[in-house]
């Protein structure tokens, strides 16, 4: 029995959520169903992971030729599951491979101009994602879906049931206090975010407020497109041993978007005891935690008693909050979906 994986979206340099996500997959099917029996998808011939088998394509995920040839070159492999950890899968079903799709958030129907200024090509590229993400999911034997928020998603927009399995992420290797260095930052002394700063993440509201309260401790920003202001740091790409000592140095992570699917520097943040101060969308109230504080998206006399009332508070330590993403109970709920919706069919 062959499982396969679909790598094509993994970012060694970048580390995108999807790529941490992904990894995680690779070691559950490996713990259930052993290395040998693990086939990875992937773009980039430099790829290896563990010893796993790789087979390399040029088929981009999101090139809409490619989707139509994808099909054909996984019905090739002999599969008898692939799980897709994006929604760009196959384009019909077949009858003799079991298929698993992650959705990891709709933000292209929600988010206003998601893909640029221009009304016509945006509307253009809803409809060529629509295409894909459609008949992506129709194929599909199981939907899961991160969060309760993307399981709503999905069936408003698609008409279709998921199952919510929540999203596990927690940042391996040793911290690089240097990169502290560095910048001059020292332990506790300064907010951070690390993300793109594409127009839904609201980065440009975070970014005003600091500038105009330079009382206030400095916000650092990883991550690509972020540019220096008054009490604005930006440092760039950061390696992830780089990234574990911002997180864990951190007052508080700050994230302010305007629309998300799940969230995982939620999860990154608290696991290094680091305060996370929110926007109230439904993604993010869906993380219970004591220590997570919550402000009105565009609302800036919320966002700054949030953001002190973080100087103020303790660091409560909640074992049964990240108990409910541990890696363990993620397992167990893959076993359920794969033994129960999967092969007993």
């Amino acid at each position: 029995m062959i499982i396969g994986i679909d790598c094509r979206l993994i970012n060694k340099i970048q580390n995108t959520g999807i790529s941490r996500y992904t990894q995680f997959l690779i070691d559950y099917y490996i713990d259930r169903y052993g290395v040998e029996n693990i086939l990875l998808i992937s773009n980039d011939e430099d790829f290896r992971y563990s010893n796993c088998n790789i087979i390399y394509t040029k088929l981009k995920p999101f090139n809409i030729l490619h989707f139509l040839q994808f099909s054909t070159f996984v019905n090739n492999l002999n599969l008898k599951l692939l799980h897709v950890p994006f929604y760009s899968a196959l384009l019909v079903k077949n009858s003799n491979l079991r298929v698993v799709v992650t959705v990891h958030d709709l933000m292209y129907k929600f988010v206003d101009d998601f893909f640029g200024n221009n009304k016509l090509l945006n509307n253009l590229k809803i409809k060529y994602f629509d295409f894909i993400v459609t008949k992506s999911l129709l194929s599909a034997d199981t939907i899961i879906s991160v969060s309760e928020t993307t399981k709503n998603d999905v069936h408003k927009i698609f008409g279709l049931e998921s199952i919510h399995v929540a999203e596990d992420s927690k940042i391996e290797g040793k911290e690089d206090f240097s990169v502290m260095e560095k910048f001059k930052l020292k332990h506790k002394s300064f907010y951070f975010y690390c993300g793109n700063n594409r127009p839904h993440k609201n980065i440009d509201f975070i970014v005003e407020i600091f500038k105009n309260n330079p009382d206030l401790p400095p916000l650092v920003l990883a991550g690509k497109g972020h540019q220096e202001n008054k009490n604005v740091i930006a440092t760039g790409i950061v390696s992830e041993e780089e990234l574990k000592a911002l997180y864990k140095s951190a007052i508080a992570f700050i994230f302010p978007s305007k629309y998300e699917g799940f969230g995982l520097p939620v999860l990154e943040s608290l696991r290094l005891k680091t305060f996370v101060i929110a926007s109230k969308i439904s993604a993010f109230l869906e993380f219970n935690s004591p220590n997570i504080f919550y402000f009105s998206l565009d609302n800036k006399d919320e966002f700054l008693y949030a953001v002190k009332k973080a100087l103020s508070h303790n660091f409560n330590i909640d074992e049964s909050f990240l108990a409910r993403f541990s890696k363990d109970e993620i397992y167990e709920s893959y076993d359920r979906i794969i033994n129960e919706f999967i092969f007993r069919k």
